[in-house]
């Protein structure tokens, strides 16, 4: 039993971490912003989510009748060992409604993460879903978000520190391991090729019946569109 959980509990605290880290992350679109023959966006950002975290990504404009982005991000925490921990994310987001100046999108990622500790390493695939409804102007807008994010299945390899206190810790797949929601506010600015961000909010975990110990997050991006 009590082997269990610690490992519950270092399962939960790692996706927390990796998924808090990066949450907020996905590129922020100004789609009125666009010039004709824009196709190429290439994403900065770092935020603040237990610790700086960094990420870069890249995405590409679709030619469709409701306009869509499809795109790659990379995000990591900031640290001595920048690669160990990181988390991958691909999808893309479309814009579903535009009526003077009022949007809703839609963003769907798969994401896939890793974590390691002195205890326990883990690899993880997942869900990201999230809306997101504001005012879009070609020089600004604001914006809120709301999403969850599901880790669908999780690998488990404990360190051997961790065997030799809990000899009965058993490495393998578990499905599934929980899941964040996240909600926030966002607003930006375009000039040029250039778009500047900064998007805020909290966390819950799945149930609403817990907050992770740092609820907040904060994430300063930049695109430049060509």
């Amino acid at each position: 039993m009590k082997t269990n959980i610690i490992m519950k509990t270092n399962i939960i605290f790692a996706l927390i971490v990796l998924g808090a880290a990066t949450q907020a992350g996905t590129q922020n679109i100004n789609w009125r912003a666009f010039e004709p023959g824009q196709k190429h966006l290439v994403h900065l950002q770092a935020g603040f989510d237990y610790g700086m975290t960094l990420g870069l990504g890249y995405g590409y404009k679709l030619h469709t009748r409701m306009p869509a982005v499809v795109n790659l991000e990379y995000s990591f925490p900031a640290g001595e060992r920048l690669f160990d921990d990181f988390k991958v994310r691909l999808g893309g987001q479309v814009q579903l409604v535009e009526w003077n100046g009022l949007t809703v999108t839609a963003k769907v990622y798969s994401p896939f993460r890793r974590y390691e500790s002195n205890m326990v390493r883990l690899i993880n695939f997942g869900g990201e879903f999230s809306g997101v409804v504001g005012y879009y102007r070609k020089h600004w807008y604001v914006a809120g978000e709301f999403g969850f994010d599901k880790a669908i299945v999780t690998h488990i390899q404990h360190s051997d520190q961790m065997l030799e206190n809990y000899p009965d810790a058993q490495d393998g797949w578990y499905v599934p391991t929980g899941g964040n929601y996240f909600y926030g506010l966002q607003a930006g600015v375009s000039f040029g090729k250039n778009d500047i961000s900064l998007k805020a909010g909290g966390l819950a975990t799945q149930g609403w019946k817990t907050a992770p110990y740092v609820p907040k997050y904060a994430v300063l991006a930049f695109n430049r569109r060509f």
